[in-house]
């Protein structure tokens, strides 16, 4: 069962460029007290983990203290021996997310988010299915349940666009949010340009639509204006860079999906969002492809459809400095997961017209001109 979408922390790596990651803190060990939200365990600053123990029909209750508000987090549970369920709750003990699968590949749970303004993180594990946290379940065993915290990615920006095949086997130039990794053939669909390409997917520890759109530079809300019905989370990466105007902006992408039984009523789906902030008018949110444009090709990968590597072009109005943010993204229900490759990132200068050819036709044309109108 798939409760919300997150971030597969161990099926893909999780590279998140241009941030600061907190420094690991040592872990602690939970006792059997913790059973209600009111008697949960409060754990001090700096630590990062808990080792507990699930008994059945239990919640076990955590609190995260002290945290640096605004930043990120992603939180899991990892266990051997049962099936766990991961939720969030508010200070007031309101159930505000629930997850127990990462993704359709890994079905240990994970979390992501922003931090509160309370400082607090309120966590409860429990069982397969536990969906009210009531000990609904049947579940034991060991787990550990482990928090990571970071600043918000920023960008730098690039002299020009670098790092566009991804050839140097990492995001070098890139910021990333969300589930991103660098693939090769192995995947099952060759990059277009190189050995190398991007792979992004909806599945695993990524991050919501809000939090998406700030990332990118996008106004609120606009993501659910792009598709058809209520987007929830996604994976992105974004370069900020400087271009010419008539320069074009391309890029190869390859949509893929499991979201193929019909009717799809809910078609996750790929974007490009392009700012310029040199000109404010200059701002373009696009649709790459969704569920129904992968239906039309059998996938090798481990999606069952794809769209096959397709062209996306854009002319430069101006000269300046532009964002690029390339993304996918869930749409309502998350049982089954999306994914993205893109290759081949590129700026092509479009030649200007020479001014020397340009002043030997002027000549030639007025010399043949004299030539049929002599004085």
């Amino acid at each position: 069962m798939k409760v919300s979408s997150t971030l597969a922390i161990s099926s893909y790596s999780i590279l998140l460029s241009f941030i600061a990651i907190s420094p690991p803190a040592h872990a602690v060990s939970a006792s059997e007290t913790n059973n209600s939200f009111a008697t949960r365990k409060i754990l001090p600053f700096g630590v990062s983990s808990v080792d507990g123990q699930l008994e059945t029909e239990n919640v076990d209750f955590y609190t995260f203290s002290s945290l640096d508000t605004g930043n990120l987090f992603t939180v899991e549970v990892n266990s051997q021996s049962f099936d766990p369920l991961l939720g969030q709750l508010s200070d007031f003990g309101k159930i505000q997310e629930i997850n127990d699968d990462q993704s359709d590949n890994n079905v240990l749970p994970i979390l992501t988010g922003e931090i509160p303004t309370s400082g607090n993180l309120n966590l409860a594990v429990s069982g397969l299915r536990d969906i009210n946290l009531l000990g609904d379940h049947f579940e034991s065993g060991q787990y550990t349940l482990s928090l990571k915290t970071f600043t918000f990615p920023r960008s730098s920006t690039n002299a020009t666009l670098v790092n566009g095949s991804f050839e140097t086997g990492n995001f070098t130039g890139w910021s990333t949010l969300g589930s991103t990794s660098i693939e090769t053939a192995i995947f099952g669909s060759d990059p277009t340009d190189g050995t190398s390409q991007a792979f992004l997917s909806t599945g695993g520890g990524t991050f919501d639509d809000s939090i998406t759109e700030k990332f990118l530079g996008l106004k609120a809300g606009s993501l659910n204006n792009l598709g058809k019905g209520q987007v929830s989370k996604g994976s992105n990466i974004q370069q900020i860079f400087t271009g010419k105007a008539g320069d074009i902006l391309s890029f190869d992408y390859n949509f893929m999906s499991d979201e193929i039984l019909t009717p799809i009523i809910f078609p996750d789906f790929s974007f490009v969002s392009i700012n310029s902030s040199s000109d404010s008018s200059t701002s373009s949110l696009l649709k790459l492809a969704d569920v129904t444009d992968a239906t039309s090709k059998s996938s090798l990968t481990e999606f069952a459809e794809e769209t096959g590597f397709k062209t996306f072009s854009f002319k430069l109005p101006t000269t300046g400095t532009y964002t690029l943010g390339i993304g996918v993204i869930n749409v309502g229900d998350i049982a089954f997961d999306s994914g993205l490759l893109i290759d081949n990132v590129k700026v092509t200068s479009v030649p200007e017209p020479s001014f020397g050819l340009l002043e030997f036709s002027a000549l030639a044309l007025l010399g043949l001109w004299k030539k049929i109108y002599p004085k």
